[in-house]
């Protein structure tokens, strides 16, 4: 009877600490940190705690809005919605900044050469401060996934999987239109 009692007790507790919202993980954390581009720029950011479940993410970037598109080099979702993206950079020009975050552990050799077989004509960010970023935002753990932000970095909504071009673009204008 005590080692059912003892067996239900850590269950519960268990099931208590499984129930974590991921931005434990960065509380008490360094709130700043660096991605790094595929053309060797720094991008310098920093975590904002938020109201909700996904954190605020500031970058300078003069108050754009701002899509972080996660992806990897062998998602075939990925390489669907990187015409999109594309596309999407091409219209809106510097209205805002696109940010493609590579989510696998890949050579700077081996990123170019992605980049240049997919004419990516987008920022693509990698290495640990684009791993720093995924859990920074709540916790990338399906790709695709794209997040957007505010022009102060505030989070704004995000999708997971394929997402159709047209709804990226209404959340895109909405925050356009906004400023």
């Amino acid at each position: 009877m005590v080692t059912r009692t003892l067996f239900l007790i850590a269950a519960i507790a268990l099931t208590f600490i499984g129930c974590d919202d991921n931005r434990a993980s960065i509380v008490g954390a360094k709130t700043d940190f660096e991605l790094k581009t595929l053309n060797g720029e720094i991008i310098r950011a920093r975590i904002e705690p938020s109201e909700g479940r996904f954190n605020n993410l500031v970058i300078d970037n003069g108050g754009i809005p701002t899509v972080y598109a996660f992806f990897t080099t062998i998602c075939p979702e990925c390489a669907k919605e990187i015409p999109h993206l594309i596309d999407m950079k091409k219209r809106y020009g510097g209205k805002i900044d696109l940010i493609g975050v590579l989510v696998e552990n890949k050579t700077s050799d081996e990123l170019a050469d992605f980049v240049a077989f997919h004419q990516i004509n987008y920022t693509v960010a990698l290495g640990a401060g684009a791993f720093r970023l995924a859990d920074a935002v709540g916790g990338v753990r399906l790709i695709p996934a794209v997040h957007i932000y505010d022009g102060a970095g505030k989070y704004v909504s995000h999708f997971v999987g394929l997402t159709p071009q047209e709804m990226l673009e209404a959340r895109i204008n909405s925050l356009i239109e906004a400023k």
